[in-house]
């Protein structure tokens, strides 16, 4: 069976160099965000679907609550666990089913979700906060209400329009020290040996004193998060951040490096990753409220989309697998090469936050006073929820780790293993949600700090 192929494009490219499809793209994303399928399909990240919404099965049903719960894992994004990267696969691919079904232009050439890079800074994203945009449409000029700056949710029963605090395009060189990290580990993630260490690193349930080996592709994806949302943000709070349209395009972007991936580690789609770069729990692990069946399917309007699963029956992760099947496809990235992190400081299974916290480390020449803009070496990004507002027992009962990449700070000081005790390193957190700050003995408590300066 030859299936047909539609190219997601960077929406730089989409926008300057394709206008007709821009403009449908835009229109039918204007159109799903104000049908009430925009509840439904955002509401699956969060459970924060629009109220007495009849048509959502789930996970509104108390049966289907108890039943996952007992998996241990979150309801229902998959965070700090490895089914992480092969659940919002199918995720935004829904997505892009809806946009295709909300496409009211006589052109039905099918729709492609784009995907946002902020990691080439050349590129001036401003259009993307901009309250009104002007696109070609059924041969017009149009301007129109710009459904890429916001949206609406239901915060609290009340219908909410999403805030968007962070930054688009760097305006400091904290800024660009954070993007060109996120440059680095995305590629990085290119070079993982497994799926696993492509995806994420989970949380633990026991002490270890282990350092993480790895940087998987959830880190420079949390990160992503936080500069867009920044404080107060939806982007930086997980059970609303999918109301954010800028979310699909972001996760649309980690779906790219997952493709690519893939791509290289099936010999271009022809071998399967099981079982010698994918454990067997892995590939077998629950991909909750996605249905088992349909999987692929382009017909928006027979689609089983998640929120309507009632069952106890979900989709695999094994089952979503076969990426060749999808109608999308993408440029295949080219790697550069890999730039291991050899000087970090690391975090060792401390407990997790009580919200969305941006970790920050300065590394300050002893007897100078701290100046946060000039010792600021990096940081690292806890992708959370208010937990003084949802009851997450599973995050109650576990460690994660933090480790920040310094090497650049490092490099730029001429900072090595035999000079870095005439600094100081400073911990510190920047709250999302609760609270502005934390010191370093809110954010560790009982768990270690490991200091690693490699070779200049």
């Amino acid at each position: 069976m030859i299936i047909e192929k539609h190219k997601r494009l960077n929406i730089i490219d989409l926008k300057n160099n394709h206008h007709v499809k821009f403009g449908i793209f835009i229109m039918a994303l204007k159109n799903l965000e104000e049908s009430s399928d925009w509840y439904r399909i955002c509401g699956i990240h969060g459970d924060t679907f629009r109220p007495d919404d009849k048509k959502v099965l789930c996970p509104t049903d108390p049966d289907i609550v108890t039943a996952i719960g007992k998996t241990n894992e979150p309801f229902y994004c998959k965070h700090s666990v490895y089914s992480f990267i092969a659940w919002h696969t199918p995720y935004i691919y829904q997505f892009e089913l809806l946009l295709n079904k909300y496409n009211n232009s006589t052109n039905k050439e099918y729709i492609t979700l784009p995907y946002l890079d902020l990691t080439d800074y050349t590129v001036d994203f401003s259009f993307l906060n901009l309250e009104k945009i002007t696109i070609k449409y059924e041969n017009n000029d149009i301007t129109i209400d710009n459904p890429l700056a916001s949206a609406y949710y239901y915060k609290d029963n009340v219908k909410t329009k999403t805030t968007r605090n962070g930054f688009l395009n760097p305006k400091t060189s904290e800024d660009k020290m954070k993007l060109d990290v996120i440059k680095k580990q995305l590629n990085n993630t290119l070079y993982a040996s497994s799926y696993e260490k492509f995806s994420s690193h989970p949380v633990s349930y026991v002490k270890s004193g282990l350092i993480t080996e790895y940087t998987p592709l959830e880190t420079p994806h949390n990160s992503l998060h936080n500069i867009i949302g920044g404080e107060n943000g939806n982007m930086s709070d997980i059970s609303i951040s999918a109301f954010d349209p800028l979310f699909w395009l972001h996760h649309c972007n980690m779906d790219r490096f997952f493709y690519t991936w893939m791509y290289n580690n099936t010999n271009q789609f022809k071998k399967s990753i099981y079982p010698k770069k994918i454990k067997k729990e892995t590939y077998m692990a629950t991909q909750a409220p996605f249905f088992h069946t349909g999987i692929y399917s382009k017909d928006y309007n027979k689609y089983k989309y998640g929120w309507t699963n009632q069952k106890f029956k979900y989709m695999l992760l094994k089952n979503m697998l076969n990426l060749d099947r999808y109608p999308f496809t993408y440029d295949i990235i080219q790697a550069q090469p890999e730039q291991p992190t050899v000087s970090f400081i690391e975090l060792i299974e401390i407990p997790i936050p009580m919200e969305s916290v941006t970790i920050n480390v300065y590394l300050v020449p002893k007897n100078k006073k701290i100046n946060k803009e000039k010792h600021y070496a990096g940081s690292s990004f806890h992708f959370g929820v208010n937990r003084n507002i949802i009851d997450c027992k599973r995050c109650a009962i576990t460690r994660v780790n933090f480790k920040v990449d310094i090497d650049s700070y490092v490099q730029k000081n001429n900072i090595t293993k035999e000079n870095i005790n005439n600094y100081d390193i400073i911990i510190e957190g920047e709250g999302k949600m609760l609270k502005n700050n934390y010191k370093q003995e809110d954010l560790v408590k009982d768990g270690l700090i490991h200091v690693e300066i490699g070779k200049n």
